[in-house]
């Protein structure tokens, strides 16, 4: 996309929320104040992301001679959900909150969506990559979509240039051929190196999301929006009546197997973050977020960076991403304000920096189109593009479903069909509770 192009998505992204304001009301166009002149009084956001870096980034580019303020909360992920709940309870919930994947749907309820009359469908496509469309709600549009954390492929370079290997696999394919060479173990048959951390869920870092990504890239989005509300596709099969669900669980499993040549991790070894900083994994799937901490965990450690390994001969590539979204409260008691500082944050300017202070990829696809010199910035661009992720009911019961899931197929207690048709029927229970009521 070139300049032209960027300032034309640039203004009509600014024509699109001065609409929105004008639907719900928040513009009173008597009002002889327009623009950032119509903000006031004190907008409070809350996030998992920084507040090293939000706080400055909030602060360097909203503020307004003091006509308005903006206080960005930094809140704990894991109790991030419960602080929502609890502040909307009792009427104190912040004006603008910060969702990735995992959180759109359970406070879908909490939050106004932007209508179809306002912002087409084919708008938004055209002005967000792909994996954006998960805002796409049967009655508008979820929030503002901000950044996205895509799963890529860290690697051990000393560990690869030992036995000779000049490039980390591009396929799952080419994996497999590397064990021989990148599994290594002691006299009593114990792991002493690991190729990959696969086949197991307590030590495996981001299971649940290395699953979907597997899921994802045989072309299931594990959730879809139906006229009732949600449908559950994971267990779906092809229609020559293959299970793609089946195949990945028994391709997962594989890599736990110790009669398989492939076998490289098993439950006794530490979480496979800490075993890849130690220097004994070569390959650990991870979010493009934690380059910096394998950096402060280990100075000395050889890595570097490239995309997910796809499947073999399939015409789509995908990996998964965490899509950092802004939503506004409907129950906000200044949506003049909110949704004025919405448009602010909206700006491709604003994005940009958003982009630049976390060095993680915008969702915006005029951003995207200027490739940053930073090699490892390039593959996170990159695998932004082909990320996808999907609408989790309820991420703290996918990851008790899925990991017993796992443990019921390692341990034969039950035959993998039969572990992903009780995932399944576990999780169309959770989602039957955002059918639409009639």
């Amino acid at each position: 996309m070139n300049n032209f192009q960027t300032i034309l998505v640039a203004i009509f992204m600014a024509f699109f929320v001065f609409g929105v304001l004008i639907f719900s009301g928040a513009i009173n166009l008597g009002n002889s104040k327009s623009g950032v002149d119509a903000i006031t009084g004190k907008i409070v956001i809350w996030g998992d992301l920084p507040k090293s870096e939000m706080t400055e980034l909030f602060t360097n580019n909203l503020q307004n001679g003091g006509t308005f303020s903006v206080s960005y909360v930094e809140q704990n992920k894991d109790t991030y959900q419960q602080n929502l709940i609890e502040a909307f309870a009792r009427g104190e919930g912040p004006d603008l909150f910060i969702l990735d994947s995992d959180m759109l749907l359970k406070n879908s309820g909490f939050t106004y969506k932007i209508p179809y009359a306002n912002f087409s469908e084919k708008s938004f496509r055209a002005a967000y990559i792909d994996g954006a469309d998960i805002l796409l709600a049967k009655d508008g549009v979820m929030g503002f979509p901000l950044i996205v954390d895509p799963l890529v492929l860290y690697y051990n370079k000393d560990m690869l240039s030992n036995e000779s290997i000049l490039y980390p696999p591009a396929t799952w394919d080419e994996l497999f051929g590397l064990s021989d060479k990148l599994n290594k173990k002691k006299t009593d048959g114990t792991i002493s190196q690991s190729m990959i951390a696969l086949g197991q869920y307590g030590n495996v870092n981001h299971s649940r999301d290395i699953l979907s990504m597997l899921l994802l890239q045989s072309n299931n989005p594990i959730v879809t929006k139906s006229d009732t509300g949600y449908t559950l596709t994971m267990r779906d099969s092809l229609p020559s009546g293959v299970s793609p669900f089946t195949q990945i669980i028994n391709f997962f499993l594989e890599f736990s197997n110790p009669s398989n040549t492939s076998y490289s991790w098993n439950r006794s070894l530490p979480n496979s973050f800490d075993m890849f900083t130690s220097g004994k994994l070569a390959f650990y799937i991870g979010y493009a977020s934690e380059l910096f901490k394998i950096q402060s965990v280990n100075p000395n450690l050889s890595f570097d960076v490239a995309m997910i390994p796809q499947t073999k001969g399939a015409n789509i590539k995908r990996t998964y991403g965490d899509m950092y979204t802004m939503v506004v409260n409907k129950n906000s008691k200044n949506l003049t304000s909110v949704f004025g500082v919405a448009n602010l944050v909206n700006d491709p300017v604003f994005l940009k920096q958003m982009a630049v202070t976390t060095s993680l990829p915008s969702m915006n696809r005029a951003l995207l189109n200027d490739k940053p010199a930073d090699p490892y910035l390039t593959t996170f661009f990159n695998s932004a593009v082909i990320a996808r992720s999907w609408l989790d009911p309820d991420k703290d019961q996918t990851n008790s479903i899925w990991k017993d899931m796992i443990e019921n197929s390692l341990s034969n207690k039950l035959s993998v069909g039969d572990a992903i048709d009780k995932a399944s029927k576990q999780m169309d229970l959770i989602l039957k509770d955002y059918d639409i009521k009639k």
